[in-house]
């Protein structure tokens, strides 16, 4: 009884709620745009100034969006524009569009990607990470794809007697849980983090990075992330490309573990402006003189993010992240569905306007919004139902 009491009055707050705010995209509106200035924004932006303004770009296709997404990132990267996609757009109506909901929990674990993109294949060349022992949803398994128990794995991981990389394979935003452990570990210590993580985590190899990429920073892999996204008539392209780099004595390249990133020139492979970029904060210093400008094996990195997007007919955006060997060719550490918006600050726009306009043809045709749900459903695309609440995922 207790229970239902509750519940009824819950339901009836939600109603009240529903009615003070009459669409669904500002619903999201007031959780994104707290999320925006708790994790990117710099606290010195003045954003009360934009939040009610509307986007005017997404007001003509019918959704009510705070302009102050694209006037931060068009101040923090001097390119002014309307149409940069924003935290709310991204997250529950573009990418619920153009990526399927339900492969997508799936796809972000990174213990079953390689085998999803049919990696390794001589006919793409690309090297990828290699595990020394994972564990997925609880079950241990070797480098070869073997299942094993977990005093083999314990085993295994003393007898490599080098350094490893220990991730979790789900759940794996801002670098959470990503350690170096070192050789030497003894079966007491391997045992206890296996009781920390529990399941869906991988000891991986060491990449040994190019020496250019390792100016970035020295103790972390840094990698190259590519976006890119297939269009409705099936063309595949790059949208933008950023190096992401890791923080003075860190492991991981991610920005919001201390890191920064730039922005890469896709024709070229340079630089774009040599500007370090960072969260929370609108002041850019430029890069080190040593970091040259070019990345090595651009165009193959290209080729090869093109290639293996078409193996994922399921997601039609997508953010691959590329190291770059000692030997100058890509490493594949791991592919992103619903890549994160906020990289658009060293690059602009993350779609041109003509690729929006053309998306937001079809984004804008929503079937239908259950309120209460948070669900939503495309014209063009039933397939597409998804459940916002359940899933926010980067």
């Amino acid at each position: 009884m207790k229970y239902s009491a509750l519940h009824k009055v819950s339901n009836a707050l939600f109603k009240c709620w529903t009615k003070m705010s009459p669409t669904l995209s500002e619903k999201y509106q007031y959780f994104d745009t707290r999320m925006l200035k708790a994790n990117e924004m710099a606290p010195d932006f003045p954003w009360k100034k934009y939040e009610k303004q509307k986007n005017p770009y997404f007001k003509k296709w019918g959704f009510d969006v705070s302009q102050m997404d694209a006037e931060y990132y068009g101040t923090v990267s001097g390119i002014k524009a309307d149409h940069y996609v924003t935290r709310s757009m991204a997250v529950h109506y573009i990418y619920p569009y153009l990526d399927r909901y339900d492969f997508v929990p799936a796809y972000m674990d990174k213990n079953v990607q390689k085998a999803l993109l049919h990696l390794p294949d001589a006919g793409i060349e690309v090297q990828t990470t290699e595990d020394v022992v994972c564990n997925s949803n609880g079950v241990f398994f070797d480098g070869e794809g073997n299942e094993i128990d977990e005093e083999k794995a314990i085993a295994l991981l003393i007898a490599y007697g080098k350094d490893t990389i220990l991730k979790p394979t789900v759940e794996t935003y801002g670098g959470h849980g990503v350690q170096k452990i070192s050789a030497g570990a003894t079966r007491e210590e391997i045992k206890s983090l296996f009781k920390k993580y529990r399941y869906d985590f991988t000891f991986q190899k060491m990449v040994e990075q190019h020496e250019i990429m390792a100016r970035f920073n020295p103790t972390s892999v840094n990698t190259i992330r590519v976006v890119t996204y297939r269009k409705p008539n099936r063309e595949r392209k790059i949208l933008y490309a950023c190096v992401r780099f890791g923080g003075a004595g860190s492991v991981m390249d991610n920005v919001c573990s201390g890191g920064g990133f730039t922005g890469v020139d896709i024709a070229t492979g340079k630089l774009k402006d040599r500007r370090r970029y960072c969260y929370l904060t609108t002041e850019i210093p430029k890069l080190s003189d040593s970091i040259p400008n070019e990345i090595p094996c651009w165009e193959k990195i290209k080729e090869v993010a093109l290639a293996l997007h078409g193996r994922l007919p399921q997601l039609d955006i997508v953010g691959w992240d590329f190291a770059i060997s000692q030997e100058g060719k890509p490493v594949l550490i791991e592919f992103n569905p619903r890549p994160g918006v906020g990289l658009q600050v060293a690059v602009g726009p993350m779609f041109s306007k003509e690729d929006l306009d053309e998306l937001m043809e079809h984004v804008s045709k929503v079937k239908s919004e259950y309120v209460p749900l948070g669900v939503i459903q495309f014209a063009d695309r039933p397939d597409r139902k998804t459940v916002h609440l359940k899933f926010g995922g980067r």
